[in-house]
Protein backbone atom coordinates (compact mmCIF):
# COMPACT_ATOMS: atom_id res chain seq x y z
CA UNK A 1 0.00 0.00 0.00
CA UNK A 2 2.99 2.73 0.66
CA UNK A 3 4.41 1.70 -2.31
CA UNK A 4 1.12 2.42 -4.39
CA UNK A 5 1.10 5.73 -2.31
CA UNK A 6 3.93 7.03 -5.16
CA UNK A 7 2.52 6.38 -8.01
CA UNK A 8 -1.45 5.47 -7.60
CA UNK A 9 -3.20 8.91 -7.76
CA UNK A 10 -6.54 8.87 -5.86
CA UNK A 11 -8.96 11.53 -4.80
CA UNK A 12 -7.43 11.96 -1.80
CA UNK A 13 -4.02 11.90 -3.36
CA UNK A 14 -4.39 13.70 -6.52
CA UNK A 15 -0.48 14.22 -6.61
CA UNK A 16 2.02 11.50 -6.52
CA UNK A 17 5.43 10.86 -6.81
CA UNK A 18 5.93 8.71 -9.86
CA UNK A 19 2.79 9.18 -11.76
CA UNK A 20 4.16 7.63 -15.29
CA UNK A 21 4.01 4.35 -13.28
CA UNK A 22 0.58 4.74 -12.67
CA UNK A 23 -0.23 3.38 -16.84
CA UNK A 24 2.48 0.80 -16.80
CA UNK A 25 1.30 -0.86 -12.83
CA UNK A 26 -2.33 -1.24 -12.12
CA UNK A 27 -3.91 -0.76 -9.15
CA UNK A 28 -4.17 -4.07 -7.68
CA UNK A 29 -7.56 -4.85 -5.72
CA UNK A 30 -7.84 -4.69 -1.84
CA UNK A 31 -8.30 -8.72 -1.42
CA UNK A 32 -5.30 -8.87 -3.74
CA UNK A 33 -2.77 -7.00 -2.42
CA UNK A 34 -3.56 -8.66 0.90
CA UNK A 35 -3.20 -11.59 -0.25
CA UNK A 36 0.04 -10.81 -1.89
CA UNK A 37 1.45 -9.14 1.49
CA UNK A 38 0.32 -12.15 3.83
CA UNK A 39 2.09 -14.64 1.67
CA UNK A 40 5.29 -12.77 1.18
CA UNK A 41 5.45 -11.68 5.10
CA UNK A 42 5.06 -16.04 5.54
CA UNK A 43 7.09 -17.20 3.01
CA UNK A 44 9.84 -14.98 4.87
CA UNK A 45 9.25 -15.91 8.06
CA UNK A 46 9.14 -19.44 7.08
CA UNK A 47 12.86 -18.93 5.60
CA UNK A 48 14.24 -17.32 8.56
CA UNK A 49 12.61 -20.51 11.16
CA UNK A 50 14.14 -22.55 8.55
CA UNK A 51 17.46 -21.14 8.18
CA UNK A 52 17.95 -20.66 11.47
CA UNK A 53 17.23 -24.34 12.66
CA UNK A 54 19.81 -25.20 9.39
CA UNK A 55 22.56 -23.24 11.28
CA UNK A 56 21.91 -24.52 14.33
CA UNK A 57 21.83 -28.27 12.96
CA UNK A 58 18.20 -28.72 13.65
CA UNK A 59 15.92 -30.69 11.37
CA UNK A 60 13.55 -28.24 10.34
CA UNK A 61 9.84 -29.09 10.88
CA UNK A 62 10.95 -31.41 13.36
CA UNK A 63 10.75 -31.37 17.07
CA UNK A 64 13.59 -29.83 18.67
CA UNK A 65 16.79 -32.09 18.81
CA UNK A 66 16.06 -34.21 15.53
CA UNK A 67 19.51 -33.42 13.79
CA UNK A 68 19.02 -32.44 10.47
CA UNK A 69 20.66 -35.12 7.36
CA UNK A 70 24.04 -34.86 6.98
CA UNK A 71 24.99 -32.49 3.95
CA UNK A 72 21.57 -31.46 3.75
CA UNK A 73 21.77 -27.94 1.63
CA UNK A 74 20.34 -24.91 3.15
CA UNK A 75 16.43 -23.72 3.03
CA UNK A 76 16.33 -21.14 -0.02
CA UNK A 77 13.65 -18.57 -0.65
CA UNK A 78 11.35 -19.56 -2.85
CA UNK A 79 9.04 -18.12 -5.43
CA UNK A 80 5.48 -18.51 -4.55
CA UNK A 81 2.21 -18.16 -6.68
CA UNK A 82 -0.99 -16.90 -5.16
CA UNK A 83 -3.89 -17.86 -6.66
CA UNK A 84 -6.41 -15.09 -5.95
CA UNK A 85 -10.09 -16.07 -5.76
CA UNK A 86 -12.05 -15.11 -8.49
CA UNK A 87 -15.22 -13.05 -6.97
CA UNK A 88 -18.41 -13.45 -9.18
CA UNK A 89 -19.63 -10.09 -10.31
CA UNK A 90 -16.66 -8.77 -9.76
CA UNK A 91 -13.35 -10.71 -11.37
CA UNK A 92 -15.34 -13.33 -13.26
CA UNK A 93 -18.63 -13.33 -15.31
CA UNK A 94 -19.74 -17.15 -15.81
CA UNK A 95 -22.16 -17.77 -18.26
CA UNK A 96 -25.93 -19.13 -17.39
CA UNK A 97 -28.16 -21.02 -18.94
CA UNK A 98 -31.36 -18.13 -18.35
CA UNK A 99 -31.18 -15.00 -20.47
CA UNK A 100 -29.32 -11.98 -18.19
CA UNK A 101 -31.97 -10.92 -15.12
CA UNK A 102 -31.86 -7.62 -13.02
CA UNK A 103 -30.16 -9.05 -10.16
CA UNK A 104 -27.62 -10.32 -12.70
CA UNK A 105 -27.25 -7.05 -13.64
CA UNK A 106 -26.90 -5.34 -10.06
CA UNK A 107 -24.17 -8.19 -9.48
CA UNK A 108 -21.61 -6.86 -12.24
CA UNK A 109 -19.35 -4.00 -10.87
CA UNK A 110 -19.94 -1.47 -13.59
CA UNK A 111 -23.55 -1.39 -12.98
CA UNK A 112 -22.20 1.58 -10.97
CA UNK A 113 -22.68 3.15 -7.19
CA UNK A 114 -25.78 1.42 -5.41
CA UNK A 115 -27.84 4.09 -5.39
CA UNK A 116 -31.30 5.87 -7.47
CA UNK A 117 -29.89 6.53 -11.14
CA UNK A 118 -31.49 7.81 -13.99
CA UNK A 119 -33.16 6.16 -16.46
CA UNK A 120 -30.35 7.20 -19.77
CA UNK A 121 -27.33 5.93 -16.88
CA UNK A 122 -29.97 2.54 -16.21
CA UNK A 123 -30.08 2.12 -20.05
CA UNK A 124 -26.42 2.54 -20.41
CA UNK A 125 -25.66 -0.01 -17.57
CA UNK A 126 -28.06 -2.28 -18.85
CA UNK A 127 -26.46 -2.04 -22.65
CA UNK A 128 -22.92 -2.61 -21.18
CA UNK A 129 -24.13 -5.63 -19.15
CA UNK A 130 -26.00 -6.76 -22.13
CA UNK A 131 -22.43 -6.00 -24.22
CA UNK A 132 -20.37 -8.81 -21.38
CA UNK A 133 -23.29 -11.04 -21.03
CA UNK A 134 -21.71 -14.41 -21.19
CA UNK A 135 -23.52 -17.27 -22.30
CA UNK A 136 -23.64 -21.05 -20.99
CA UNK A 137 -20.10 -22.89 -20.94
CA UNK A 138 -18.19 -19.73 -21.05
CA UNK A 139 -16.47 -17.32 -18.64
CA UNK A 140 -14.56 -13.71 -18.49
CA UNK A 141 -11.97 -12.86 -16.49
CA UNK A 142 -10.75 -9.57 -15.37
CA UNK A 143 -7.30 -9.10 -16.42
CA UNK A 144 -5.12 -5.91 -16.12
CA UNK A 145 -4.83 -4.15 -19.91
CA UNK A 146 -1.64 -2.99 -21.03
CA UNK A 147 -2.96 0.56 -20.42
CA UNK A 148 -2.86 -0.29 -16.52
CA UNK A 149 -6.78 -0.91 -16.69
CA UNK A 150 -8.67 -3.91 -15.17
CA UNK A 151 -11.38 -4.81 -17.53
CA UNK A 152 -12.70 -8.22 -18.33
CA UNK A 153 -11.15 -10.49 -21.04
CA UNK A 154 -12.53 -11.92 -24.58
CA UNK A 155 -15.29 -15.14 -24.03
CA UNK A 156 -12.93 -17.96 -22.63
CA UNK A 157 -14.93 -21.41 -22.70
CA UNK A 158 -13.93 -23.71 -20.03
CA UNK A 159 -12.99 -27.04 -21.16
CA UNK A 160 -13.00 -30.51 -18.75
CA UNK A 161 -15.32 -31.32 -16.16
CA UNK A 162 -16.70 -29.25 -13.34
CA UNK A 163 -16.59 -31.75 -10.62
CA UNK A 164 -19.03 -31.44 -8.03
CA UNK A 165 -20.69 -28.38 -9.33
CA UNK A 166 -24.14 -28.13 -9.01
CA UNK A 167 -26.69 -28.37 -12.11
CA UNK A 168 -27.69 -25.01 -12.41
CA UNK A 169 -24.52 -24.11 -14.34
CA UNK A 170 -23.65 -21.42 -12.08
CA UNK A 171 -21.01 -21.25 -9.63
CA UNK A 172 -21.75 -19.76 -6.12
CA UNK A 173 -18.41 -20.04 -4.74
CA UNK A 174 -15.58 -18.32 -5.48
CA UNK A 175 -13.35 -20.37 -7.90
CA UNK A 176 -9.49 -19.63 -7.96
CA UNK A 177 -7.18 -19.66 -10.92
CA UNK A 178 -4.37 -21.91 -11.07
CA UNK A 179 -1.41 -21.92 -12.98
CA UNK A 180 1.06 -24.53 -13.47
CA UNK A 181 3.61 -23.91 -16.38
CA UNK A 182 1.84 -23.29 -19.47
CA UNK A 183 -1.40 -24.55 -17.93
CA UNK A 184 -4.27 -22.45 -16.51
CA UNK A 185 -7.51 -23.67 -15.03
CA UNK A 186 -9.88 -23.21 -12.46
CA UNK A 187 -9.85 -24.88 -9.36
CA UNK A 188 -14.08 -24.40 -8.26
CA UNK A 189 -15.41 -25.22 -5.05
CA UNK A 190 -18.63 -26.25 -4.39
CA UNK A 191 -20.82 -26.53 -1.28
CA UNK A 192 -21.24 -30.14 -0.54
CA UNK A 193 -24.84 -31.30 1.12
CA UNK A 194 -24.87 -34.21 3.66
CA UNK A 195 -26.84 -37.17 2.32
CA UNK A 196 -28.57 -39.39 4.43
CA UNK A 197 -27.15 -43.26 4.43
CA UNK A 198 -29.26 -45.96 2.62
CA UNK A 199 -30.49 -47.88 4.99
CA UNK A 200 -29.62 -51.57 5.61
CA UNK A 201 -32.81 -53.05 4.20
CA UNK A 202 -32.71 -50.95 0.74
CA UNK A 203 -29.30 -52.49 0.22
CA UNK A 204 -29.96 -54.78 -2.65
CA UNK A 205 -26.66 -54.47 -4.34
CA UNK A 206 -22.76 -54.33 -2.40
CA UNK A 207 -19.71 -53.81 -4.34
CA UNK A 208 -16.60 -55.77 -2.52
CA UNK A 209 -13.11 -55.26 -2.97
CA UNK A 210 -10.08 -57.24 -2.63
CA UNK A 211 -6.91 -55.23 -1.80
CA UNK A 212 -4.07 -57.32 -3.63
CA UNK A 213 -0.39 -57.77 -4.21
CA UNK A 214 -0.35 -58.61 -7.92
CA UNK A 215 -3.14 -56.80 -8.61
CA UNK A 216 -4.20 -53.56 -6.66
CA UNK A 217 -7.55 -53.92 -6.72
CA UNK A 218 -10.57 -56.22 -7.42
CA UNK A 219 -14.10 -55.33 -7.15
CA UNK A 220 -16.77 -57.19 -7.62
CA UNK A 221 -20.92 -56.20 -7.94
CA UNK A 222 -23.16 -58.57 -5.93
CA UNK A 223 -26.53 -58.74 -5.91
CA UNK A 224 -28.84 -59.41 -2.68
CA UNK A 225 -29.70 -62.72 -4.73
CA UNK A 226 -25.95 -63.45 -5.21
CA UNK A 227 -25.55 -63.19 -8.58
CA UNK A 228 -22.22 -61.45 -10.13
CA UNK A 229 -23.03 -58.53 -11.79
CA UNK A 230 -19.83 -57.23 -12.70
CA UNK A 231 -16.15 -57.11 -11.94
CA UNK A 232 -13.10 -55.45 -12.65
CA UNK A 233 -9.28 -55.39 -11.94
CA UNK A 234 -7.76 -52.15 -11.19
CA UNK A 235 -3.24 -51.98 -11.52
CA UNK A 236 -1.28 -49.03 -10.33
CA UNK A 237 1.30 -49.63 -13.12
CA UNK A 238 2.81 -45.54 -13.28
CA UNK A 239 2.76 -45.26 -9.31
CA UNK A 240 4.01 -49.06 -8.61
CA UNK A 241 6.79 -47.68 -11.58
CA UNK A 242 7.56 -44.45 -10.29
CA UNK A 243 7.87 -45.93 -6.14
CA UNK A 244 10.25 -48.39 -7.93
CA UNK A 245 12.66 -45.81 -9.53
CA UNK A 246 12.89 -43.61 -6.40
CA UNK A 247 13.59 -47.16 -4.06
CA UNK A 248 16.29 -47.70 -6.90
CA UNK A 249 17.79 -43.91 -6.29
CA UNK A 250 17.54 -44.61 -2.56
CA UNK A 251 19.58 -47.64 -2.25
CA UNK A 252 21.65 -46.26 -4.84
CA UNK A 253 22.39 -43.71 -2.30
CA UNK A 254 22.82 -46.04 0.55
CA UNK A 255 25.09 -47.98 -0.87
CA UNK A 256 27.68 -44.94 -1.03
CA UNK A 257 26.46 -43.63 2.17
CA UNK A 258 27.67 -47.26 4.04
CA UNK A 259 25.14 -48.16 6.86
CA UNK A 260 23.12 -45.32 9.17
CA UNK A 261 22.06 -45.63 11.95
CA UNK A 262 18.89 -46.07 13.72
CA UNK A 263 16.40 -43.02 13.52
CA UNK A 264 19.02 -41.50 11.96
CA UNK A 265 16.86 -39.49 8.95
CA UNK A 266 18.26 -40.55 5.61
CA UNK A 267 16.67 -39.72 2.40
CA UNK A 268 13.78 -38.29 4.07
CA UNK A 269 12.40 -35.97 0.52
CA UNK A 270 12.71 -39.19 -1.54
CA UNK A 271 10.59 -41.27 0.78
CA UNK A 272 7.85 -38.34 1.28
CA UNK A 273 7.53 -38.35 -2.13
CA UNK A 274 7.14 -42.24 -2.36
CA UNK A 275 4.13 -41.67 0.65
CA UNK A 276 2.63 -38.81 -1.65
CA UNK A 277 2.74 -41.52 -5.11
CA UNK A 278 0.95 -43.83 -2.71
CA UNK A 279 -1.65 -41.42 -1.73
CA UNK A 280 -2.49 -40.64 -4.75
CA UNK A 281 -2.54 -44.43 -5.96
CA UNK A 282 -4.98 -44.37 -3.24
CA UNK A 283 -7.17 -41.74 -4.25
CA UNK A 284 -7.01 -42.88 -7.76
CA UNK A 285 -8.21 -46.23 -7.35
CA UNK A 286 -11.29 -45.21 -4.79
CA UNK A 287 -11.90 -42.73 -7.47
CA UNK A 288 -12.41 -45.92 -10.41
CA UNK A 289 -14.28 -48.41 -7.64
CA UNK A 290 -16.64 -45.50 -6.60
CA UNK A 291 -17.45 -45.01 -10.01
CA UNK A 292 -17.65 -48.72 -10.85
CA UNK A 293 -20.05 -49.06 -7.81
CA UNK A 294 -21.96 -46.32 -9.09
CA UNK A 295 -22.51 -47.24 -12.70
CA UNK A 296 -23.93 -50.59 -11.41
CA UNK A 297 -25.86 -49.29 -8.77
CA UNK A 298 -24.43 -50.39 -5.85
CA UNK A 299 -25.53 -48.83 -2.16
CA UNK A 300 -22.39 -50.32 0.03
CA UNK A 301 -19.14 -51.49 -0.17
CA UNK A 302 -17.92 -54.65 1.83
CA UNK A 303 -14.20 -54.57 2.32
CA UNK A 304 -11.86 -56.44 4.99
CA UNK A 305 -11.11 -55.44 8.35
CA UNK A 306 -7.25 -55.46 8.04
CA UNK A 307 -6.56 -52.96 10.68
CA UNK A 308 -3.13 -53.64 12.11
CA UNK A 309 -2.34 -56.58 9.85
CA UNK A 310 1.18 -56.24 9.71
CA UNK A 311 2.58 -58.88 6.26
CA UNK A 312 5.41 -60.58 6.05
CA UNK A 313 7.25 -61.68 3.03
CA UNK A 314 9.72 -64.93 2.73
CA UNK A 315 11.59 -62.88 0.09
CA UNK A 316 12.82 -59.45 -0.59
CA UNK A 317 11.25 -59.15 -3.83
CA UNK A 318 7.69 -60.38 -2.00
CA UNK A 319 8.24 -57.50 1.26
CA UNK A 320 8.62 -54.96 -1.24
CA UNK A 321 5.25 -55.67 -2.87
CA UNK A 322 3.70 -55.79 0.46
CA UNK A 323 5.43 -51.80 0.45
CA UNK A 324 2.79 -51.11 -2.41
CA UNK A 325 -0.15 -52.79 -0.19
CA UNK A 326 -2.65 -49.91 0.35
CA UNK A 327 -5.57 -51.01 2.13
CA UNK A 328 -5.44 -48.32 4.66
CA UNK A 329 -5.45 -45.59 2.72
CA UNK A 330 -7.85 -46.84 0.08
CA UNK A 331 -10.69 -47.63 2.69
CA UNK A 332 -10.28 -43.98 4.42
CA UNK A 333 -10.57 -42.38 0.71
CA UNK A 334 -13.64 -44.37 0.10
CA UNK A 335 -15.19 -43.94 3.13
CA UNK A 336 -15.09 -40.24 2.29
CA UNK A 337 -16.80 -41.13 -1.60
CA UNK A 338 -19.12 -43.22 0.18
CA UNK A 339 -20.21 -40.19 2.74
CA UNK A 340 -20.59 -37.77 -0.05
CA UNK A 341 -22.81 -40.37 -1.74
CA UNK A 342 -24.95 -41.81 1.06
CA UNK A 343 -23.12 -45.31 0.54
CA UNK A 344 -22.42 -47.44 3.25
CA UNK A 345 -18.42 -49.11 4.27
CA UNK A 346 -18.96 -52.66 5.51
CA UNK A 347 -15.69 -54.04 7.43
CA UNK A 348 -16.40 -58.13 7.64
CA UNK A 349 -13.52 -60.95 9.14
CA UNK A 350 -11.22 -61.23 6.42
CA UNK A 351 -9.35 -64.93 7.26
CA UNK A 352 -10.16 -67.40 4.66
CA UNK A 353 -11.88 -65.32 1.94
CA UNK A 354 -8.91 -65.96 -0.68
CA UNK A 355 -7.99 -69.72 1.02
CA UNK A 356 -11.93 -71.52 0.32
CA UNK A 357 -13.90 -71.87 -3.16
CA UNK A 358 -17.19 -69.24 -3.08
CA UNK A 359 -18.71 -72.28 -4.51
CA UNK A 360 -18.77 -74.19 -1.49
CA UNK A 361 -16.25 -76.78 -2.74
CA UNK A 362 -13.69 -76.47 0.19
CA UNK A 363 -10.14 -75.23 0.27
CA UNK A 364 -8.12 -73.76 -2.79
CA UNK A 365 -5.10 -74.61 -4.19
CA UNK A 366 -2.49 -72.19 -5.26
CA UNK A 367 0.23 -72.71 -7.54
CA UNK A 368 4.26 -71.53 -6.73
CA UNK A 369 4.64 -70.48 -9.95
CA UNK A 370 1.64 -68.58 -10.86
CA UNK A 371 -0.32 -66.91 -7.46
CA UNK A 372 -3.02 -65.13 -9.35
CA UNK A 373 -4.81 -68.55 -10.32
CA UNK A 374 -6.49 -70.51 -7.54
CA UNK A 375 -7.48 -74.15 -8.32
CA UNK A 376 -10.60 -76.02 -6.85
CA UNK A 377 -11.24 -79.42 -5.53
CA UNK A 378 -12.85 -79.52 -8.77
CA UNK A 379 -10.38 -78.97 -10.52
CA UNK A 380 -11.41 -75.67 -11.98
CA UNK A 381 -9.03 -73.05 -12.27
CA UNK A 382 -10.16 -69.04 -11.14
CA UNK A 383 -8.59 -65.83 -10.57
CA UNK A 384 -7.81 -65.85 -6.70
CA UNK A 385 -8.30 -62.19 -6.18
CA UNK A 386 -11.83 -62.30 -8.13
CA UNK A 387 -12.26 -65.60 -5.28
CA UNK A 388 -11.45 -63.29 -2.44
CA UNK A 389 -13.98 -60.74 -3.61
CA UNK A 390 -16.71 -62.72 -4.02
CA UNK A 391 -16.48 -63.86 -0.66
CA UNK A 392 -15.99 -60.34 0.45
CA UNK A 393 -19.38 -59.51 -0.89
CA UNK A 394 -21.22 -62.92 0.41
CA UNK A 395 -20.22 -62.06 4.29
CA UNK A 396 -21.35 -57.99 3.31
CA UNK A 397 -24.49 -59.74 2.59
CA UNK A 398 -24.70 -62.23 5.56
CA UNK A 399 -24.14 -59.31 7.85
CA UNK A 400 -26.73 -57.53 5.80
CA UNK A 401 -29.22 -60.70 6.19
CA UNK A 402 -28.27 -61.59 9.47
CA UNK A 403 -26.66 -64.81 8.14
CA UNK A 404 -24.60 -67.61 10.40
CA UNK A 405 -21.78 -69.43 8.59
CA UNK A 406 -22.12 -73.21 8.27
CA UNK A 407 -20.09 -75.92 10.45
CA UNK A 408 -19.11 -78.96 8.64
CA UNK A 409 -17.18 -81.77 10.93
CA UNK A 410 -14.99 -84.20 10.16
CA UNK A 411 -16.23 -86.92 13.72
CA UNK A 412 -19.69 -87.77 14.25
CA UNK A 413 -19.49 -87.10 17.89
CA UNK A 414 -17.95 -83.74 17.42
CA UNK A 415 -21.43 -82.13 17.31
CA UNK A 416 -22.48 -83.29 20.78
CA UNK A 417 -19.61 -81.51 22.75
CA UNK A 418 -17.94 -84.88 24.72
CA UNK A 419 -15.43 -85.09 22.67
CA UNK A 420 -12.52 -81.98 21.24
CA UNK A 421 -12.01 -83.81 18.22
CA UNK A 422 -10.54 -82.18 15.01
CA UNK A 423 -13.31 -79.71 13.93
CA UNK A 424 -13.36 -77.75 10.51
CA UNK A 425 -14.75 -75.07 10.64
CA UNK A 426 -15.80 -73.50 6.64
CA UNK A 427 -16.13 -69.77 6.87
CA UNK A 428 -19.06 -68.18 5.07
CA UNK A 429 -18.79 -68.36 1.19
CA UNK A 430 -20.56 -67.18 -1.77
CA UNK A 431 -22.51 -70.68 -2.14
CA UNK A 432 -24.17 -69.91 1.27
CA UNK A 433 -25.75 -66.95 0.28
CA UNK A 434 -26.98 -69.32 -2.72
CA UNK A 435 -28.64 -71.34 0.01
CA UNK A 436 -30.28 -68.77 1.87
CA UNK A 437 -31.71 -67.53 -1.15
CA UNK A 438 -33.15 -70.75 -1.85
CA UNK A 439 -34.60 -71.57 1.34
CA UNK A 440 -36.24 -68.62 1.96
CA UNK A 441 -37.82 -68.71 -1.87
CA UNK A 442 -38.87 -72.41 -0.71
CA UNK A 443 -40.42 -71.34 2.31
CA UNK A 444 -42.66 -68.37 0.67
CA UNK A 445 -43.56 -71.43 -2.00
CA UNK A 446 -44.35 -73.46 0.39
CA UNK A 447 -46.76 -70.99 2.58
CA UNK A 448 -48.16 -69.66 -0.82
CA UNK A 449 -49.02 -73.28 -1.51
CA UNK A 450 -50.94 -73.64 2.16
CA UNK A 451 -52.41 -70.41 1.53
CA UNK A 452 -53.72 -71.75 -2.19
CA UNK A 453 -55.21 -74.97 -0.55
CA UNK A 454 -56.79 -73.52 2.46
CA UNK A 455 -58.83 -71.48 0.17
CA UNK A 456 -59.83 -74.35 -2.62
CA UNK A 457 -60.88 -76.24 0.75
CA UNK A 458 -63.55 -73.29 1.78
CA UNK A 459 -67.10 -73.77 0.57
CA UNK A 460 -68.60 -70.75 -1.34
CA UNK A 461 -70.44 -68.59 0.84
CA UNK A 462 -68.84 -69.82 4.22
CA UNK A 463 -66.37 -67.37 5.69
CA UNK A 464 -63.30 -68.88 7.00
Amino acid sequence: MALEAKFHATALRPHVRYAMLDSVLGKMPSYLRRAALNTAIGAVSSFLSNYSNWVEGNAAGKKLGTKRELGSRPPRLGFSNVFPPLYGGNMILVGVKNPISKRALNRVDFVGPRKPVSAVQAAAYAAKAEELATPFGFVRIKTLSAGGLWAFSAVLKMHGKAKRLLGSGEMDLAPTLMQRGAKVWLSCPAEVKRVLFVPPKSVDRVCSIDVGINTAATAAIVDSTGTVIARMFLTCGKHNDQRDALGAVIAKKQMKSGGTCKGEPFCSALHRRIAGISIDAARVLALSITAFAVKHGAKAFVVEDLKGWKPKGPSKAQRKRFHRFQHRMLIKHLGFKAQELGMRVLEVYARGTSRWAYDGSGKVSRSTKNMQLARFTSGKRYNADLNGALNIAARGLAMLFGIKPKKEFEKSNAETGKSSGSEVRMPLVLADIWDHVKKMKDKSLLHMDSALRGSSNRQPGVMA
